[in-house]
């Protein structure tokens, strides 16, 4: 039997990579180009400390992982010097954040203005970039030859000249997200729920599937203005993807309203997607307002 090929070795090592770009230019509709310094900027950060982070990104569904790919445009235009035009279009500042890249790194960075024109990192992102990217990331998904010659490769993330056109353009929601519709593309494929460490912060145990508690996140109504178990469930599944597992709602008696609930996640890596980085979010659900933040068990909260 023949031995395998340098070419070959490499290919089957980096298998989870060429799968994701696969995803992302196929299934979510990505600039090849752009996606393989995405890749290159997250084997980086492996390389760094921030282990199994693309396993991780790979694990959740399409509108998740477009969130990541916006955060990492962010990260490669600071990289190239080019801080301004990653928050061009984003009122303050909000572009800048990196609420999903730091629910799986071992250590948060404050915002994308980290990694401006910062060479080491430069460095070592273009080494991902020539070195594995190249050769690994390919649009037809077959076997290319190993980049000998890296002389006509940039030294710098191709955004850098000219911006990112992407279908669908990668956008933040706003606020309130029903103000927008989400820009996906409906021939992607579905997300199906799996059990795996998607976030390891210290504060949550490290134990398969992890319990309610830690993948919850705590809602309030208006007074007066309650909003069916239903109604939450499909606004957050309809804005984010699949990612509800359950809704409860204050248990009252009769003749009462609930001013308050509680939404359990499929993932708890979801919860920083959801309140945007933020530690409260606000969203308009058929008219009425609710209020989230991340859930803390309390005894005296009543559920039937």
């Amino acid at each position: 039997m023949a031995s395998m090929t340098t070419m070959e070795k490499l290919l089957l090592f980096h298998k989870l990579e060429s799968d994701l770009f696969h995803r992302l230019v196929h299934d979510l509709a990505q600039d090849p180009a752009a996606m393989r310094w995405v890749i290159a900027l997250w084997l980086w950060l492996e390389s760094v400390g921030h282990h199994n982070f693309i396993r991780r990104v790979a694990a959740l569904p399409g509108p998740v992982v477009l969130r990541f790919v916006e955060e990492a445009v962010a990260c490669l235009r600071c990289l190239a010097g080019q801080c301004q035009a990653a928050t061009a279009d984003v009122e303050d500042g909000r572009g800048k954040r990196l609420p999903c890249t730091n629910a799986l790194l071992t250590e948060p960075i404050d915002d994308a203005g980290y990694f401006q024109s910062h060479r080491e990192i430069l460095d070592g992102v273009t080494h991902y970039y020539r070195s594995v990217c190249l050769a690994v990331c390919n649009v037809n998904n077959s076997t290319t030859c190993m980049p000998n010659n890296t002389a006509g490769v940039p030294v710098a993330p191709p955004m850098v000249s000219s911006p990112i056109h992407t279908t669908p353009r990668v956008a933040p929601l706003p606020l309130n997200p029903m103000a927008a519709s989400f820009p996906l593309n409906p021939m992607a494929t579905p997300w199906i729920p799996m059990q795996s460490p998607l976030m390891e912060a210290p504060w949550i145990p490290m134990q398969s599937p992890l319990p309610d508690d830690y993948r919850s996140l705590f809602i309030t109504f208006s007074k007066g203005y309650p909003i069916s178990r239903e109604d939450i469930m499909e606004f957050f599944d309809s804005v984010f993807g699949p990612c509800v597992e359950t809704v409860m709602v204050e248990k009252v008696a009769p003749g009462q309203q609930p001013v308050y609930g509680r939404v359990i996640l499929r993932s708890a890596a979801m919860i920083p997607v959801v309140l945007d980085g933020r530690q409260t979010a606000k969203f308009m659900i058929k008219g009425k307002h609710l209020w989230a933040r991340i859930y803390i068990p309390s005894s005296r909260l009543s559920y039937p």
